[in-house]
């Protein structure tokens, strides 16, 4: 195109610039004629105001340069080239394609995380090509790794990331074969591009979490264990209560049961999958089992599956048709019928891979605003299975997907969390011992499984054979012929598990060791879901806090749960030992608090029931009493609090506290605890203030590691007023 102005596909097109945020800058390409509010949707991003770019360029003057904040660009109009920078520092290029639309841009030398679940690549994205058309489970993908929940953020480790807003349909090119990639959209004369200066590495989700929507926080009980049942009934044995008694009186900690819908299974909660109604069967009186489940402290989470494709509306729209089946309104109404009866807090909508990005986003608002109006004052929790950028404002949780039962797609969860967490939720976890049964299945799997979930965001069992993901059932069956396999013909790899596998009596204290270990750390876990409403993830790649470590950037078989423990989980079979990379500083083993000099990699002794667990120097944990459930009171005062400092170096910390289920956090209801370490001084000091408890003193334990030393301190907490 020989004209002087910025043209794409024989359209003259103009640039909108508009920053964001201090590091976060707008750049929306749109034909002359129309407006970035008419065209680009603002259903994907935070819900503020979008208002139209402060200043337009249409390359009629030539070569110009703009400032917006503290950024500048610079744009040539033939060849349509955008050069970014801020304070002086080069961010990022893009060149715009006359011809076809297509955005390429310099890859630069660094790793490429980042695009939710993706499906290649499964740490460092770079050589991958991912088309954002693919949604939900794709055969050969979703087998050893996870469903795919397109999220088009890009980071690299060398400072920058890009959003490729809209349009929604594209592809993004990381294969570099030229040194760059690209982004082409369709269709081709629109791209709205989102561009992040990262100053360190945690500015990339961030400000991905900024612009498309800060989480609420979740129910303190959902941090707890959730128990999935497919099965509910079997050789005429009604599991629903058996099974519901035997963790309480055998104490394994659950918070939460799952009941899968009629269809995935013979003897699930309904009818049938898409049904209301209640299996008679299974729940002959359902309000009386509802009720007594909660008198033992569970909440009930109910499996609703055949969500319509072309859902739209909000709960609270007027002047809808009753016979408008697929609008929120309508659809919405038969759960709050089923909700009379059951009165659960919890929703699990499943099955969206073929419903489009605006519906998805519809269903995760149905369900938050929903759920609001059931319970006014009670944090929603809904977990879905397919998600989009803008999702996580209605604080829907997602799972990995129906993935095989085999070590490596355990061995990929791990890298797959982590992409999610910088690009995609805070919120997430996988089916503990991996959805489709496989050859590969047995208790060893199973409790590596185990171990690696607790040290994740939610800890879920669930899978096939339903009775085969829990704790229990590895011992209350002596053979596979007791019970239903499940198996899913025509999957890759599935097949039966070996005959010999049963019973296991190894597998219910293993996983009841490590669960009461969840709830021992459920203060410092609730921290890093208060952390994740500020965009903080609570997974965290080793790049997070050595970036220029070339060894920890490159590392994915481990990871940062918060700044005070690096988990590095077993992920091969008769595994007694594991290598473990360990950065720069000296680590205690949290197992034995024998120290080790980082900057390498160090052999440890793993067992079956060890997952190697690291604290640095001048770490923090914060633990609670061993409980077998949290459940849904608002916590009305202080709780018994540990807090485990590993000397050695300095070290500080912040623990957030609030009542664990009601709204007013919102406000600012809160306690928040602050630890410094000196360690010059040898000298820990503990100040706090509270806008729940103000003026009020409570009694902390300190407890000095590696030296077993302990001293307890009172702490007065300095009155903070809450927000209105």
């Amino acid at each position: 195109m020989e004209s002087k102005v910025y043209g794409i596909f024989g359209r003259e097109v103009k640039l909108g610039i508009s920053l964001i945020s201090p590091k976060t800058l707008r750049l929306s390409i749109l034909p002359k004629e129309e407006s970035v509010r008419q065209v680009f949707s603002t259903l994907d991003l935070a819900e503020r105001d979008w208002p139209e770019p402060s200043l337009y360029l249409d390359g009629s003057e030539g070569v110009q340069t703009a400032h917006a904040g503290e950024f500048a660009v610079t744009v040539e109009p033939s060849p349509f080239c955008i050069r970014v920078s801020r304070n002086g520092k080069p961010v990022q290029t893009l060149t715009v394609e006359e011809e076809t639309g297509t955005v390429c841009f310099p890859l630069g030398e660094g790793a490429l995380f980042g695009l939710g679940h993706g499906y290649t690549q499964q740490m460092n994205r770079r050589g991958g090509r991912y088309d954002l058309r693919m949604n939900g489970l794709i055969r050969g993908i979703m087998e050893n790794y996870s469903a795919t929940s397109p999220s088009p953020y890009v980071i690299s480790t060398q400072g920058w990331a890009l959003y490729f807003h809209q349009p929604w349909k594209g592809e993004i090119d990381l294969t570099g074969d030229t040194g760059f990639g690209s982004f082409k959209s369709y269709p081709e004369a629109y791209c709205d591009v989102f561009v992040v200066d990262c100053e360190t590495p945690l500015d990339a989700p961030r400000e991905y979490y900024r612009f498309t929507g800060l989480p609420p926080m979740p129910p303190k009980y959902a941090f707890g264990y959730q128990q999935s049942y497919r099965t509910l009934m079997h050789n005429g044995v009604n599991y629903v209560m058996k099974t519901a008694k035997y963790m309480r009186e055998h104490e394994i900690p659950c918070d939460m049961l799952i009941y899968l819908g009629t269809g995935y299974c013979d003897y699930g909660w309904n009818t049938r999958n898409g049904e209301f109604e209640w299996q008679p069967d299974v729940f002959p009186q359902p309000e009386k089992t509802m009720e007594e489940l909660r008198e033992m402290g569970y909440v009930v989470n109910l499996h609703v599956t055949r969500c319509y494709t072309g859902l739209h509306g909000s709960i609270d729209d007027e002047n809808v048709s009753p016979l408008e089946y697929d609008h929120a309104k309508t659809y919405w109404e038969r759960h709050r019928r089923l909700y009379n009866t059951a009165k659960n807090l919890a929703w699990w909508p499943d099955d969206a891979d073929g419903v489009d990005m605006e519906q998805r986003l519809c269903r995760h608002k149905m369900y938050y605003q929903g759920s609001l109006e059931l319970n006014p004052n009670i944090r929603p929790f809904q977990m879905q299975r397919n998600t989009f950028p803008g999702a996580n404002k209605w604080g829907g949780v997602i799972w990995s997907g129906d993935v095989l039962s085999e070590w490596e797609t355990l061995k990929n969860q791990i890298p797959v969390g982590l992409n999610v967490a910088l690009s995609c939720s805070p919120y997430w976890g996988t089916d503990t011992g991996g959805f489709y049964c496989t050859r590969e299945l047995d208790g060893e799997l199973f409790m590596r499984w185990m171990e690696y979930s607790v040290f994740t965001p939610f800890v879920r069992g669930h899978g096939r054979p339903s009775f085969l993901h829990n704790p229990w059932g590895w011992t209350m069956f002596r053979s596979l012929e007791e019970i239903p396999l499940e198996l899913c013909p025509g999957m890759t790899h599935d097949a039966p598990p070996a005959d010999n596998i049963l019973p296991d009596p190894r597998v219910e204290p293993v996983c009841k060791k490590y669960l009461d270990l969840r709830y021992e750390l459920l203060p410092y876990i609730y921290t890093l879901s208060y952390e994740a409403g500020q965009g903080v993830p609570m997974m965290r790649p080793l790049w997070c806090y050595y970036p220029q470590d070339e060894t920890a950037v490159a590392t994915a078989s481990e990871y940062f749960f918060g700044p005070s423990l690096l988990v590095a989980p077993v992920t091969a079979k008769s595994a007694d030992s594991w290598d473990v990379y360990l950065p720069e500083g000296t680590w205690y083993s949290y197992w034995n608090r024998i120290p080790y000099s980082g900057g390498k990699t160090v052999t440890v002794e793993a067992p079956v029931d060890v997952i190697p667990l690291f604290v640095p120097a001048g770490g923090i944990l914060a633990k609670g009493p061993h409980r077998q459930y949290v459940g849904t009171q608002p916590e009305t005062e202080f709780q018994p609090l540990v807090l485990e400092i590993y000397t050695g170096k300095d070290g500080e910390y912040e623990l957030y506290e609030d009542d664990g289920i009601s709204l007013e956090y919102q406000k600012g209801m809160c306690s928040l605890t602050q630890v410094r370490w000196d360690q010059a001084q040898g000298k820990a000091i503990v100040t706090g203030k509270s806008s729940m408890f103000p003026g009020k003193s409570r009694q902390i334990t300190l407890r000095f590691l590696p030296e077993e030393r302990e001293e307890t301190v009172t702490v007065c907490y300095q009155p903070v007023e809450p927000r209105e």
